[in-house]
């Protein structure tokens, strides 16, 4: 308890006043630290967070008449939203094309990430274009306003194709990539069989192995020595994405994670998640396993067509349009 003394010249009163007013000043900040340490615990809470939140809405799907919103879609129960991750081609002075499409939906409640691997060579729509490649949406909207203006196109265009809203998304490049593995200290992975790196004319053995940001940039970017070709990258892209996420996501590594979203941000090119809603879902997430991850490719066939952007005959991924919706409703 304190003590409020008065001035008082024959007690050495003005020693004592000053001593009170320290522990005055002391108490007030602790009060005030507590206080926000408090708030700060109550609002970042998972079961919360969300809850509490409108959920963004970048895009959503639209007619193909028109282009005009079809009518809003009803909220998300328990606030389940998707996201969209975006790994860009990103070369000096040249519009980039998406490498990387990742379409997932969590679902906060149940602790479950649901993902949905989008080839690049995927035929769909894209708006001003006419059918075309789906990482082809990322360089018109880039060649006509930025960075942003490509973002803004790849999720409107993913939104059309799948017939889902689009809530977040996040996009970085090669190197940004690379940091990221190496932040989190490497990726763990088992191979099913041997890798051949065909630009590198070296063979990974198969069996686990622990990959530094370069070599797990190299495996997630083979295109051909990979078993199943397009989708064998695309499943070994999937498992790095999840050996990221449990790898940051430890238990051991959860309160280092406010330090490392400053350096993390900075290899993430861009992203519409706030630090706080990071965080929150980190905290949601804690101890993650494959458990509660589910991972799915797109169903569909190879075939060529005339493609308008580049005028001239290419190699498509036509997706089943039957199991596309199938998939919407089953992950999203």
């Amino acid at each position: 308890m304190i003590q409020f003394v008065s001035y008082d010249k024959s007690e050495g009163g003005p020693f004592l006043k000053k001593k009170t007013k320290w522990k005055i000043a002391a108490l007030s900040v602790l009060v005030i630290g507590v206080s926000a340490s408090g708030w700060a615990y109550w609002s970042l809470d998972p079961s919360r967070h969300f809850e509490n939140q409108d959920i963004p809405v970048l895009a959503q799907p639209q007619t193909a008449e028109a282009a005009a919103p079809v009518q809003e879609p009803p909220k998300p129960d328990m606030k389940s939203f998707n996201i969209l991750i975006l790994g860009v081609d990103s070369r000096s002075g040249e519009p980039s094309r998406t490498d990387v499409m990742m379409a997932v939906h969590v679902v906060p409640s149940e602790r479950k990430v649901n993902i949905l691997s989008l080839p690049r060579d995927t035929r769909v729509p894209v708006k001003g274009v006419g059918l075309t490649k789906l990482n082809h949406a990322h360089i018109v909207g880039e060649s006509k306003g930025g960075n942003q203006q490509g973002t803004l196109m790849a999720t409107q265009t993913v939104s059309d194709f799948l017939g889902v809203p689009i809530n977040y998304y996040a996009k970085t490049n090669f190197e940004g990539f690379k940091r990221i593995v190496d932040k989190v200290g490497g990726v763990d992975l088992t191979l099913e069989k041997d890798l051949h790196l065909k630009w590198q004319k070296t063979t990974i053995p198969k069996g686990q192995q622990h990959f530094d940001g370069d070599t797990a940039l190299k495996v997630v970017r083979e295109r051909y020595g990979a078993e199943g070709g397009e989708f064998g990258r695309q499943e070994e892209q999937s498992k790095v994405l999840r050996s990221i996420a449990i790898e940051l996501l430890k238990p051991d590594k959860i309160p280092q994670l406010a330090t490392l979203l400053p350096s993390l941000r900075k290899d993430i090119l861009d992203t519409n998640f706030s630090d706080s809603d990071l965080i929150s879902l980190a905290w949601l997430f804690k101890g993650v396993s494959n458990d509660n991850f589910r991972y799915t490719q797109l169903p569909g066939h190879s075939g060529r067509e005339e493609d308008p952007l580049v005028g001239s005959n290419l190699y498509y991924w036509i997706p089943d349009s039957e199991s596309v919706k199938k998939i919407k409703e089953d992950l999203f």
